[in-house]
């Protein structure tokens, strides 16, 4: 699915929006991700206010930089910011190689729910529609010239 944004200038720009399956799949990613920026934020000032390195691991005491501890909550606020973009590209990815039908290259089975299908009960399944046979005209070409001259030939 892709979605068309377009500017005053004659130029198109094309966003991949993920199927609405793995739409689920990226939003909880995002929560994940955001609740491990949350507790590095929450101990990094926890670690600045209480001196975590001394009361747990008997450090020597160090005194308490705001600056230091404020600079380092906004990189990590910019790279909170910059990461769910990051996390939708690899979802928007993931899903477009998702979406490609397996197919066996030598008898042209078709991997469906971890099961191999003909073509015709992969359509059959997918659609609910009956299958039927034909000829393309590329094909018809092809075997009209493997024909001798001023015969038919037979359909099987």
């Amino acid at each position: 699915m892709k979605l068309e944004i377009m500017h005053a200038q004659p130029s198109t720009i094309t966003i991949q929006v993920p199927p609405p399956k793995q739409l689920i799949y990226w939003q909880r990613a995002l929560l994940w991700q955001s609740m491990g920026f949350l507790a590095v934020v929450v101990l990094t000032w926890s670690d600045a206010i209480f001196d975590l390195a001394h009361v747990i691991l008997g450090l020597p005491h160090r005194e308490v930089d705001i600056n230091r501890t404020a600079i380092t909550t906004a990189v990590l606020v910019l790279l909170w910011m910059f990461s769910p973009y990051k996390i939708y590209l690899v979802v928007s990815r993931l899903s477009y190689l998702e979406s490609f039908l397996h197919v066996c290259a030598w008898c042209r089975k078709i991997e469906h729910d971890d099961r191999w299908l003909s073509l015709e009960a992969h359509f059959a399944q997918k659609t609910g529609g009956k299958v039927s046979h034909g000829i393309c005209p590329e094909c018809s070409k092809k075997v009209m010239r493997q024909v001798p001259q001023g015969s038919a030939p037979t359909g099987g």
